[in-house]
């Protein structure tokens, strides 16, 4: 019996080096894999064979050999935990830097075709206009430059709508991946759940899962709890419980012109993210858009306004009829002018009838009062921190409109410096992580040798027990035949 014992501890050391470099070999394989955890075989001596008693009365146990117990997973669930909530933050400055930085396109200041350029082109045609000389070359300039800057606050108007619509359809897909997460690691928990019912670890399904929940956590404030089956909550509600996942719906909101609200899915209820990406889009399309949008509205209605104000007292060289600069192209009756409807006159097409005179014609055409009263608006203070106030003005046109610029670039490097930071925070941990839980290939050919050499060993073994086995089944006991 005690030739075939050893076999079979020999046998067992066999089965424990293979399995060893089995799992060398996956980590080996999953070295690129995202997500992955490195795993080790944890080995224990098989339970002892009792083998009679010693002269003193002492029991004796002799070694069965070694056991596979365990294919453990290296993981901190301390540093997923802390990795998790510092990416609710990368998410949101993130999303906020990458909504600034398309914002800043859009208003375009460092180009031909910005606001800024247009409006300074429109104020040297003004210029050019209210020298003695200014005639017909100077009224032409002064309607073109009034078309193309009319031209460039449409534009911009137009291109903040579909930037509004843009991040409108990026909420949609960012909740819309919420919702296959939260499905996905639903499922997931019952795999787990599944293999580990007979004592294994699902150690693959529990790295998709982890790669899931981290994911989730750069898009929206959540916490998770349990381990065989997680629970993941936002904002207090559970969107997986074990098998259970509610989802998020978004919902057109009358109040905000069709733009999308969240609501969950079981009862309707309004749904508030307090976090990550999400929240960052929500506050960009809402927040970010109006405040901006606001101000410059306000420089519009200023523009309109003030220029009406002293064009309509004037004259052109044709007829003594004051009409207005700028009107609202949906209704010319209003005086209502914003950057939604504000257009040019289409009366002074006719060179001829733009006012640069105080006094009606016909002798007028060296009169250039009026336009000196316009270019001296772009000097003007008609406009308060963030809104037109020509009673208590501090800021001109030209010193309003940079203050909205610096503005923008103020909280786009805010944004700059908040997604560096935490940034650079995740990039810590995960190399604090990669060092624990990341695949060495240095270390895994290390331990692709040692158990090769184990296993030699152990089949080496067997080929011993195998020679006593023969000598004893086949050489004893026939001396003398």
């Amino acid at each position: 019996m005690s030739s075939f014992g050893g076999l079979s501890i020999a046998v067992s050391g066999l089965f424990a080096q293979q399995r060893s470099l089995d799992v060398t070999g996956h980590n080996i394989s999953n070295v690129n894999t995202i997500g992955y955890s490195r795993q080790s075989v944890i080995h224990a001596s098989s339970s002892p064979q009792n083998i009679g008693w010693t002269r003193a009365g002492v029991k004796m146990g002799k070694g069965t050999g070694v056991d596979a117990v365990l294919i453990m997973q290296y993981r901190d669930e301390f540093l997923d935990n802390k990795i998790r909530r510092i990416n609710k933050e990368l998410g949101y400055w993130t999303a906020k830097q990458s909504g600034i930085e398309d914002m800043e396109g859009i208003f375009n200041d460092f180009s031909d075709e910005g606001i800024q350029s247009a409006m300074n082109n429109f104020w040297n045609a003004w210029d050019q206009l209210s020298k003695p000389t200014g005639r017909l070359t100077s009224r032409a300039l002064v309607k073109e430059s009034a078309i193309a800057l009319v031209e460039s606050i449409k534009n911009t108007d137009q291109l903040l709508k579909d930037y509004r619509a843009d991040k409108d359809r990026e909420i949609v897909e960012n909740v819309d991946r919420i919702n296959q997460i939260t499905k996905r690691v639903a499922e997931l928990n019952g795999l787990v759940q599944k293999v580990e019912a007979n004592g294994a670890i699902a150690n693959d399904f529990r790295d998709e899962r982890n790669l899931l929940i981290d994911e989730l956590s750069t898009l929206a404030n959540i916490q998770v709890s349990g381990s065989k089956s997680v629970t993941i909550l936002i904002e207090g509600r559970a969107v997986v419980d074990y098998g259970i996942t509610e989802q998020l719906k978004a919902v057109p909101d009358p109040s905000k012109d069709g733009l999308v609200k969240l609501v969950w899915e079981g009862d309707n209820q309004a749904a508030s993210i307090g976090g990550g990406k999400i929240k960052a889009l929500f506050d960009t399309r809402d927040e970010l858009v109006d405040k901006f949008r606001t101000r410059l509205d306000e420089m519009i209605k200023g523009l309109a306004a003030e220029i009406n104000k002293i064009h309509i007292s004037g004259y052109g060289v044709r007829d003594e009829i004051q009409r207005k600069f700028f009107i609202n192209g949906g209704d010319p009756d209003s005086d209502v002018i914003d950057m939604s409807n504000i257009a040019f006159n289409p009366e002074l097409n006719e060179y001829d009838n733009i006012a640069a005179a105080i006094t009606p014609p016909p002798y007028n055409a060296e009169d250039n009062k009026i336009a000196l009263k316009i270019l001296e608006l772009r000097s003007g203070k008609v406009f308060g921190e963030e809104a037109y106030d020509s009673a208590g003005g501090k800021y001109n046109f030209d010193e309003y409109y940079r203050n909205i610029i610096l503005d923008l670039g103020k909280a786009g490097m805010e944004a700059a410096i908040n997604a560096e930071a935490q940034s650079s925070m995740v990039k810590e941990l995960e190399n604090k992580k990669g060092a624990l839980m990341g695949v060495s290939m240095d270390e895994e050919m290390g331990n692709l040798i040692k158990f090769e050499h184990s296993y030699n060993a152990s089949a080496r073994m067997v080929n011993v027990m195998d020679e006593m086995l023969e000598i004893i089944v086949n050489r004893l006991g026939i001396v003398g035949r």
